[in-house]
């Protein structure tokens, strides 16, 4: 299976996103996705406008490809449609913990040879285990 650039950007933000504190603004990049910038704009229009993701800033601009700017990823996160589609897509039981999403995410990207979610992957999972050694010892 081979992942269109929609869904590389979806599965970015849902990685992201089973972090306590995510991060999307800064973790979710066409730089770090390995896409074209107009490419990753049109991605997330799309998935606002299909109902998977809400609270983008998307400017509006006459002058730009589908009248937008640029977008802007300080307030995204999932909708309920969002993560059921990453979930069904993925095969991921919606009952397991964040960390455990997130290794089946980098299980599924590794089978599919999308080599630039390995970086978001390793760092989402270092930092949930981070937070829980530092929960479990009082930090």
């Amino acid at each position: 299976m081979k992942l269109d650039t929609k869904q590389k950007v979806l599965i970015a933000i849902y990685t992201e996103y089973q972090r306590d504190i995510p991060n999307i603004k800064e973790e979710v990049t066409y730089q770090k996705l390995g896409i074209g910038a107009e490419e990753f704009k049109i991605a997330v229009i799309k998935l606002e406008n299909e109902l998977l993701i809400t609270g983008t800033n998307m400017p509006s601009s006459k002058a730009h490809t589908w009248g937008v700017f640029c977008v802007m990823l300080d307030k995204t996160r999932m909708t309920p449609y969002g993560i059921e589609y990453v979930e069904n897509k993925l095969g991921i039981d919606k009952t397991l913990s964040g960390i455990d999403k997130v290794k089946k995410v980098g299980e599924k990207c590794a089978t599919w040879g999308w080599n630039e979610s390995k970086d978001i992957i390793v760092k989402v999972l270092s930092e949930m285990g981070k937070h829980g050694i530092d929960k479990a010892f009082g930090g």
